[in-house]
């Protein structure tokens, strides 16, 4: 499902405003999840792909810095390591791990997101959720990925992100051009959507 502009900038407000729920939301939120037998956070294997010469991409850093400290489990790599990062995450599943997939990256490390999970797809293997900061040469998002979120500006770098034909799972893209202090080197960077990830994370793992 692609998002325009204006609607894109509606639903990432809204997205934002419910990281503060009223308690009774809460409550129903966390009933849900009790009734479903949820992976745990630790479960939970986050692969964080850097940008171009790692040093442009400091967000990325923070936010694995964050994840671990709450529990997930996040490794940072540089984008031009994806294949190996592909050969980990296969490795891994043929070892028995059978817990949610994730994979964020920022810039070239967005781009790597998706040939990532397109390596993945050629072993079968589910992606749960792909989170890219202003991928710059995207492809198309495969099937295998459940739920795919970019946030992109257009200063000259970032790009929308399509799926392949047929898509069945959920796919977003917030288009941030021209939104004060948002642009390639900042965008992975900002504490919001650092809270609007981890929030999406929350929701599909048990605390």
């Amino acid at each position: 499902m692609n998002i325009s502009r204006r609607a894109c900038a509606l639903t990432l407000i809204a997205a934002l405003a419910s990281l503060s729920l009223a308690p009774s939301a809460v409550a129903v939120t966390a009933a849900k999840k009790a009734a479903v037998a949820l992976p745990t956070r630790a479960q939970t294997h986050i692969y964080m792909m850097r940008g171009l010469f790692g040093v442009f991409s400091q967000g990325i850093d923070a936010l694995a810095a964050e994840l671990n400290q709450t529990g997930y489990q996040a490794e940072v790599y540089d984008w031009d390591g994806w294949e190996q990062v592909a050969a980990l995450i296969v490795q891994r599943y043929q070892d028995g791990h059978r817990g949610p997939v994730v994979i964020i990256g920022h810039s070239l490390g967005a781009n790597a997101v998706i040939n990532v999970a397109n390596s993945l797809q050629a072993q079968s293997i589910p992606v749960e959720l792909g989170v890219t900061f202003d991928a710059t040469d995207p492809g198309q998002v495969p099937d295998n990925v459940a739920v795919f979120i970019n946030f992109w500006a257009r200063d000259g770098f970032g790009q929308p992100v399509a799926a392949v034909p047929g898509y069945t799972g959920q796919l977003q893209n917030f288009d941030l051009s021209g939104q004060p202090g948002i642009d390639h080197t900042s965008i992975d960077s900002l504490d919001q959507f650092h809270q609007f990830v981890i929030t999406r994370l929350d929701d599909m793992t048990a605390n």
